[in-house]
Formats: C-alpha cells, structure tokens, sequence
C-alpha cells in the first residue's frame, strides 16, 4: 500500500473496506483510510433510488461509524431514524438546518473533515428541493465555519 492509493470506488463489500481502513491506519495512510471509509458509508445508501435519501443515509452511517469508534461501543442515531420515520429525509434536514445552533452531527463531521456531507451541504447540493429560505439558512451556517464547498456561492 506503500505510495499507492487504491480505487475503491467500486468497492462494495464492507468486510474489504473495514479490512482496508485497519490496513492503512495501522501504516499511517490516512488518505487510503478516508477513502475506505467515505466509501463504506456509500455502500449504506445504495438501499435508496432518491438521490437525496442515499447520501443522508450515508452520512447516517458516517457519523455512526465515528461514534461507535470514538465511544468504543456501536452508537446508532435512534432519535433521527425515528424523524426520519415520520417526517422523511427532507423535512429532517429542513429541520436540522433551521435550528439556532448546529447539530452534533454537523460539528462531529466538520471534525473528520467530513463537512461536504453535512444536512447543510446536501442541502445547498439538492437546493432545488427545498424553499429557499432553507438554502439561506444552509450556506449561512456553512460560511460562519468558513465551509467552501465546490459548485456552491460563498
């Protein structure tokens, strides 16, 4: 793995993809681990045909994943599966970008360097889906943490 990074864009196997983040944690390859690891979340959203429902559902397991590591036991997002039971994947992210301060999950994904699948920016990424207002509140969260994501206006 030494200098190399592999192509794990079709990688869809989990086991291989956990096996690969072990692999290049334990050799220092952080840039392989990251890849692994967005790609593991990818493979959660491949349950969805909705473009916008697949990449919640990735960033569901990213911030998961994070917990279950950082708190050394699995952590599940109970409460937001259940909104997203209720009121779907739009208005959950609606929701989540209105509210006066960011979610733990925002913040949790600005630490993995990670803010590109935060509610914000799926959100500035789908605008067409939602009122705009929403966007507003969107790109004014991501431009107080200094987030420029491509293909987005300051």
């Amino acid at each position: 793995m030494a200098g190399r990074i592999p192509d794990v864009s079709n990688e869809w196997d989990k086991d291989k993809l956990r096996t690969l983040m072990a692999n290049a944690k334990r050799l220092g390859r952080k840039d392989v681990d990251d890849l692994a690891f967005r790609q593991l979340c990818r493979v959660e959203g491949r349950k969805f045909d909705d473009p916008l429902e697949s990449e919640f559902a990735s960033v569901m397991r990213a911030l998961e994943e994070a917990l279950t590591d950082e708190r050394g036991k699995t952590t599940r997002l109970s409460r937001t599966r259940q909104k997203l039971g209720r009121v779907g994947v739009r208005q959950t992210l609606i929701d989540l970008a209105l509210k006066p301060s960011p979610s733990v999950g925002f913040l949790k994904l600005l630490e993995l360097g990670m803010a590109d699948m935060s509610a914000e920016a799926l959100i500035l990424k789908h605008r067409a889906e939602f009122p705009a207002e929403v966007v507003e509140a969107a790109r004014r969260r991501l431009t107080h943490y200094d987030i420029k994501l491509p293909g987005t206006v300051g």
